[in-house]
């Protein structure tokens, strides 16, 4: 019978201070009505993990584009813009859990992983057991069991040490040199996405030639300069609707429309319902017609 001895191994340094991590939600999205996109927005106060059980997507992470499919997990660390659009169909199911006060020993508080490293990785051989821990955690905090509280500890400490170690494995770097141009566009937008931008107005402030802007920040990020500007505005207007008392007309002038009706209009193209439809579904967990 083959005997394993768990301290025969060095150390691995895991969480700073052997302090642990605090679950503060978990969230299941199954079947077809719950492929609503959330564009792009950022959490200061928390790192999310996402697990694709079934389905697929497209996912912008960090102003990367990321064409995620059943069993990849997906990473988005404190303070790093995130654009999450799951494909409806009657099989997905992805679990996601916001984490917070996350420490590994030389990453800043709620990072899983360095920032150069990739957002999306395949969990391979690890499905079945990522998949188990997501579903306990989701039955201790769903049926309140006794002891859930301590049980979900530490399942959430095991599912992130598992994540880590995946990361760590398939550690994989973006060069420099192919960042650059995309980078700096993105921060250009990032900082006056409220205003008016004009492609003509980022390439004079980059000192870019236009055509090839365009094209490196389409390969960068998966969109043109005005799409990835359109998105802010309408994932900065998701967040309004969610956490402020403003109606409508005052969130589409908060994100920069004067045009209410074009606030309207873009919002429900690219988020499948209209604004008030929207809070409301957050609210009561039911879209209705």
């Amino acid at each position: 019978m083959p005997t394993y001895c768990i301290n025969q191994s060095p150390l691995s340094y895991g969480f700073e201070n052997d302090t642990p991590p605090y679950l503060s939600f978990i969230c299941k999205a199954e079947g077809r009505e719950a492929a609503i996109p959330r564009i792009m927005h950022q959490h200061s106060d928390r790192c999310e993990l996402m697990f694709v059980c079934e389905g697929s997507g497209n996912y912008n992470i960090d102003g990367k584009n990321y064409s995620v499919k059943r069993g990849d997990i997906l990473l988005f660390n404190a303070e790093v813009l995130h654009d999450e659009n799951p494909q409806a169909s009657d099989a997905l199911l992805i679990y996601s859990c916001g984490i917070e006060q996350l420490k590994f020993v030389g990453l800043p508080v709620n990072y899983l992983t360095a920032r150069a490293q990739t957002a999306v990785m395949p969990s391979g051989d690890s499905y079945a057991e990522i998949r188990a821990i997501f579903d306990h955690i989701w039955r201790q905090v769903a049926q309140k069991q006794q002891y859930g509280r301590e049980i979900t500890r530490h399942l959430l400490s095991a599912l992130l040490l598992l994540c880590r170690s995946i990361w760590l494995k398939h550690q994989q770097h973006d060069t420099f040199a192919s960042l650059l141009l995309g980078q700096r566009v993105k921060n250009y937008i990032d900082e006056r996405y409220k205003s008016d931008i004009s492609l003509k107005s980022i390439n004079a402030a980059l000192n870019a030639n236009p055509y090839y802007l365009s094209h490196a920040f389409k390969d960068y990020s998966g969109y043109s300069p005005k799409q990835y500007q359109t998105r802010r505005r309408i994932g900065e207007a998701q967040s309004l609707l969610l956490s402020t008392d403003l109606g409508v007309k005052e969130v589409a002038w908060a994100v920069g429309y004067d045009n209410v009706n074009n606030f309207h209009r873009i919002f429900l193209n690219l988020v499948g319902i209209p604004p008030a439809r929207y809070k409301k579904y957050w609210l009561t967990g039911q879209i209705q017609s």
